[in-house]
Order: structure tokens, then C-alpha cells, then sequence
């Protein structure tokens, strides 16, 4: 007999707990409507699919943020948001003759651009051997990258140039 009670109460808390599960959280007697997946519609890119053509070199194919992009504005309100102004230079004309810039500071990264002899670089970060650098992608068309003058406080560069890392060792500060 104990057999026959402990099986019944164990159905009957059973099929309680299973219609506490379907029943709505307003306490309605009414059972929810099964989810519908959707997708979303036509006109709205997916970020992961549609990401727009950075600035580069487009024998890269480069395309998308910077995993360590450059910080503007770093020696305070007072300072240009980026201290110093070079140009590249060491260059071996013999071999590549370019100069990787990289998103970020180790030569494990991936490259980003290549620029070459004489290109005008914006230093706004250091690092292990690296400078972060702002830069006008054709060189010296002309283009206010927007790191001659001070920022409130340090923020990512967001500005109308290139970014990247590059090797110090090939970059001959000429200001700052």
C-alpha cells in the first residue's frame, strides 16, 4: 500500500511541476505561444558580414577596427593629441622598402598598410618599441588628420587618416 501512495504522489507531483512549466507567468490559464524565430530583414546588415573598407592599402584587402588603436590626447588638455611628427626613413632599398604598419605593437599582428620612404607620420602613442601613429594614406595630399591641436581628455583616434603600429626604429622624429 505504501508502494501504491509514494508512485501516486510522485505522478501527481509530477504532472503538477510539468503543468507549472507551460503555465504563463501572469497566472493566466492560457498557454504561451510557441517562440517564432525571425530573422532580420533584408535592409539591415549583420556588423559580423558588412564591415566597411578602412583606410589601407587595398593590395591588403584590409578591412575593419584596430585591435589597439591609437590614443589621442594622452599628455593632456594643454598638448597637441599627438606630441610628435616624423617620417619614415632606415629603409633597406635593397629589400622590401616598406615600412608594415600593424594593429598593434609586435611584428605577430597583423599588417594593416604598408608605407614607404619620406611618409609623414603623426606620433601619438609608444610602445615597447612602437609608435602608434596617425597618417595620411597618400602621403601628403594635404588632409588635417586632426592631431595638431588638444583634445579635453585622451580618447581613440577617430579621425578622416590612417592608424597603425610601426617599428620606431624607421621613423625620424622631425617635431615634438
Amino acid at each position: 500500500m505504501k508502494t501504491a501512495f509514494a508512485i501516486a504522489a510522485s505522478l501527481s507531483l509530477t504532472l503538477s511541476l510539468a503543468a507549472c512549466e507551460r503555465a504563463p507567468a501572469d497566472g493566466t490559464s492560457e498557454t504561451p505561444a510557441p517562440e517564432e524565430k525571425t530573422e532580420a530583414p533584408a535592409d539591415i546588415a549583420v556588423p559580423a558580414e558588412t564591415v566597411p573598407e578602412a583606410p589601407g592599402s587595398p593590395d591588403l584587402g584590409y578591412s575593419g577596427p584596430i585591435p589597439m588603436p591609437i590614443r589621442i590626447g594622452t599628455d593632456g588638455p594643454n598638448m597637441d593629441s599627438c606630441a610628435s611628427y616624423g617620417e619614415v626613413s632606415g629603409l633597406n632599398p635593397d629589400g622590401d622598402n616598406y615600412l608594415s604598419v600593424r594593429d598593434a605593437p609586435s611584428s605577430e599582428v597583423k599588417e594593416r598598410d604598408r608605407i614607404g620612404t619620406g611618409h609623414k607620420v603623426h606620433i601619438c602613442a609608444e610602445s615597447n618599441g612602437w609608435y602608434g601613429i596617425v597618417y595620411d594614406i597618400e602621403g601628403d595630399s594635404g588632409i588635417d588628420c586632426g592631431t595638431d591641436s588638444p583634445v579635453d581628455k585622451p580618447r581613440n583616434y577617430t579621425g578622416p587618416c590612417a592608424q597603425g603600429w610601426v617599428n620606431k626604429k624607421f621613423v625620424t622624429i622631425t617635431a615634438g
